[in-house]
């Protein structure tokens, strides 16, 4: 993974815990698939908070697009500060 990557990872990442005040952790997951499509970068997020988790993966054709995606869903999911 190249720097400029891991440095967008880690900007939008922490950009949740601004939203989320009930967030223990996120773990992150990338994969490149072997398949023909161009669409074949999917990003997992799995969001531990206050004894729940969820897991969001999302697909597209780049990291970027998939970690938007990805954290676009949690922010519909998981509840807001109060």
């Amino acid at each position: 993974m190249n720097s400029n990557l891991q440095k967008y990872i880690d900007k939008r990442l922490s950009k949740l815990s601004l939203h989320y005040n009930r967030i223990v952790s996120v773990d992150f997951y990338s994969n490149l698939d072997n398949q023909s499509s161009q669409a074949n970068k999917s990003v997992e997020l799995c969001v531990n908070f206050s004894g729940d988790d969820v897991v969001v993966d999302k697909k597209s054709e780049s990291f970027e697009k998939s970690l938007d995606m990805a954290v676009s869903y949690t922010h519909l999911t998981l509840p807001t500060k109060a």
